[in-house]
């Protein structure tokens, strides 16, 4: 008796931190679920194993993809894919993150219809206690919205090619790109010739329709890695990548004898003069420009429909 007596009060006593503690343990448990619902719900992730295999994706990224999570396990990244990234920029991320880098960019990716989606990725690799690489995490945000804003701000509204406001954004980089790494790229710039006489005859709705026909024409024929835009009035600028002025002025020839040969729909005939330059060690955006501009107005000069370059 004199046992129980004294057990009783001291299991009491001890039991109280020990209720306790089992409380805590319970409330932050069920916190965790709470956190990693909420996660799985509201933000993107994909984890991929060193078989290029998913292994787990989020609820959000379902959500964004039409996708169920049964349909992604066991699938490749590639199942994403648009179709429309530079097969280049995959190599590159798979290369980095393979190396145990952290790689983050964005990527153009497709939703089980087909339709297109941005997303702004971080990829982790994940490593076990022995420091082996195991698998990657993709965490991801969709910045479809955003890009759309971008797209429209950067897009001429007549002929959808890019605008001035993109071709000076692409020009600074590819100078500050020739300056740090020496990658070379060349300038071609367009003009329509005797274009006034388009409007001054036929009116400013035949002016249009020619602008945008020519475009037409000039995004079929250039290259994907060209950046082509509307420059200005009847001029467009195509700058071409990685690219020598021996491959601009065979482009630019190239373009020129396509609209010399096509037939637009009410003028029928109507020709371009080309000016073409390349980046030099002396150049900065202002005397690239500069540059090729003379180049344009000696074509025209020199009797119009024909390129002349630095060459």
């Amino acid at each position: 008796m004199i046992i129980i007596l004294i057990s009783v009060p001291i299991g009491i006593i001890v039991s109280i931190p020990t209720s306790k503690l089992y409380m805590n343990i319970n409330t932050l448990y069920k916190e965790n679920l709470r956190h990693i619902d909420t996660i799985d719900k509201h933000v993107a992730t994909m984890v991929v194993n060193l078989n290029k295999n998913i292994t787990d994706v989020s609820t959000a990224l379902c959500k964004i993809s039409g996708y169920s999570k049964e349909e992604l396990l066991g699938q490749t990244p590639s199942v994403f894919k648009s179709g429309n990234m530079d097969v280049q920029v995959y190599k590159e991320l798979w290369n980095k993150i393979s190396q145990r880098y952290v790689w983050s960019g964005e990527l153009e990716n497709k939703t089980k219809s087909g339709e297109p989606y941005w997303v702004d990725v971080t990829i982790l690799p994940n490593l076990d206690e022995k420091n082996n690489l195991i698998s990657f995490t993709s965490i991801m945000e969709d910045i479809t919205d955003k890009k759309l804003i971008e797209k429209i701000s950067q897009t001429d509204k007549l002929t959808q090619l890019y605008n001035r406001v993109k071709l000076d954004d692409s020009l600074d980089y590819e100078i500050n790109r020739y300056i740090r790494y020496k990658d070379i790229f060349s300038v071609i710039l367009i003009d329509i010739d005797y274009f006034k006489s388009v409007n001054d005859t036929y009116g400013h709705l035949v002016g249009d329709n020619v602008l945008v026909e020519l475009s037409n024409q000039l995004k079929i024929h250039c290259r994907n890695t060209d950046i082509l835009g509307r420059w200005g009035g009847e001029e467009f600028m195509i700058i071409c990548t990685d690219t020598n002025i021996k491959g601009a002025i065979e482009l630019a020839e190239h373009l020129r004898k396509t609209v010399d040969t096509f037939e637009f729909e009410i003028v029928k005939h109507k020709t371009i003069s080309i000016g073409v330059s390349e980046v030099t060690n002396a150049d900065n955006i202002e005397t690239l420009i500069k540059r090729v501009d003379e180049n344009l107005y000696k074509a025209k000069k020199e009797g119009r429909n024909r390129v002349i370059s630095d060459s």
